[in-house]
């Protein structure tokens, strides 16, 4: 531990504290330009996080595969070794219904000590955190005596975390590294890792017949890719995986969720054809895509022995990996103790159920902390909220954190 944490950080502490309604606005900005995935580019969010990044004395760059969908790369300085890595998305799942909602969706409201609004905790109450806890250490002196800190905020997360415009993006071009990374959701707990996810979807092929048909009536003609379909699924949902035996995945099994959307048939008069169903599987590190994919395909057959009139398809949409952190690497004792230091409570280890881009830095040897930021609740949901005081809280650690790792840097 570098001899100047005892003077520095009382300084990085009240910077923050002192810049509290500045945190709260920024907050309350970045929820009023909407980013929905589908509906708005991202180009609008970055431009907003580059404009307070400036104001701030931060340093900015942009890189994009499409233009109006861009990656930020928001740094301490210019050049030097990353030490901490802060990662945030800048894409949104979409509102639902908005009478739903206590208050305007893309309002801010602030009331009750929270914010609210879509994305507020998933991700922007993250990323404004990790904004100023940059900026804490660029206007404390010395606070960085080693190499730099930077928050990447990435585009196209919330559709299934493949990275394509992220993530990988940002690897293929030399612009991504650090000592350790922290994905910047909500969280307390420090989050070593995630359960994989595969998705899949699959084809029933049928054959069409008039309803009121004498030959549909005697089995003659006809075949209902429905309820083949049906079949299949609920075959799918018999299946019962055992629990994981890995560290820390003890609390998860493999889960197959099947028919979580299902689309078939043409008229109510007509036998369906064809009907298509989409099958989400989240894995432990013991089951992969193959193994996976092979019980599903055990289960068609079965389905064939009955219904040989019927085929189907299998196509993977997804596959992403369990993964898990090596455990030893400093960001996670550096975390725990600054977390212990501010908020009072040692936080605990674990990996989380649902999967992130945390797997997309782990295999390139990045330590990641799969998810630790602002606390807040209803993600994805109604009335989705981040408590005001914790995204000054969560700066204070990521500043502090970003302090003592950079004593790690070779």
């Amino acid at each position: 531990m570098p001899d100047h944490t005892d003077t520095i950080e009382p300084l990085l502490l009240h910077w923050i504290t002192e810049m509290q309604p500045e945190i709260l606005r920024v907050c309350q900005r970045l929820i009023q330009t909407p980013s929905v995935n589908g509906v708005h580019n991202e180009i609008d969010m970055v431009n907003v996080l580059a404009e307070e990044a400036e104001r701030l004395g931060l340093f900015t760059t942009i890189s994009a595969i499409e233009p109006d969908r861009p990656n930020i790369i928001i740094s301490t300085a210019e050049t030097g070794e990353t030490g901490l890595l802060l990662i945030a998305h800048s894409d949104t799942v979409p509102v639902g219904e908005d009478s739903q909602w206590t208050y305007p969706p893309f309002s801010g409201e602030m009331t009750d000590g929270n914010i609210y609004g879509r994305g507020a905790v998933d991700n922007k109450g993250g990323m404004v955190a990790s904004l100023f806890a940059l900026a804490a250490l660029t206007n404390v002196p010395q606070a960085l005596p080693y190499g730099r800190a930077q928050l990447i905020v990435v585009p196209d997360e919330e559709t299934g975390a493949t990275g394509t415009l992220g993530i990988r993006h940002l690897a293929q071009q030399g612009l991504l590294g650090g000592l350790g990374a922290i994905y910047t959701y909500s969280g307390r707990d420090l989050i070593l890792g995630h359960r994989g996810v595969v998705r899949f979807k699959v084809i029933c092929h049928g054959q069409a017949e008039h309803t009121g048909s004498p030959a549909w009536e005697r089995g003659e003609r006809g075949s209902s890719a429905v309820m083949g379909m049906a079949d299949l699924l609920l075959r799918l949902e018999t299946i019962h995986l055992p629990q994981s035996i890995t560290p820390y995945f003890d609390q998860f099994k493999t889960l197959i969720s099947a028919g979580t959307m299902i689309n078939g048939g043409t008229a109510i008069n007509i036998v369906p054809d064809y009907c298509e169903a989409l099958i989400d599987v989240r894995t432990t590190p013991e089951y992969q895509r193959e193994q996976v994919e092979t019980l599903i395909r055990q289960s068609i057959d079965e389905v064939m022995v009955n219904r040989d009139d019927l085929k189907f398809e299998l196509n993977l949409l997804n596959d992403l990996p369990a993964v898990l952190s090596d455990e030893k690497a400093a960001l996670f004792s550096v975390l725990s103790d600054v977390t212990e230091s501010i908020t009072g409570i040692k936080p605990e280890r674990a990996v989380a159920g649902p999967a992130n881009e945390g797997y997309l830095l782990i295999e390139r040897g990045i330590a990641t902390v799969c998810g630790f930021g602002p606390i807040g609740d209803n993600f994805h949901g109604i009335d989705e909220y981040v408590e005001q005081d914790s995204l000054g809280e969560t700066a204070k650690i990521y500043a502090l954190a970003a302090c003592r790792l950079a004593a790690y840097l070779p």
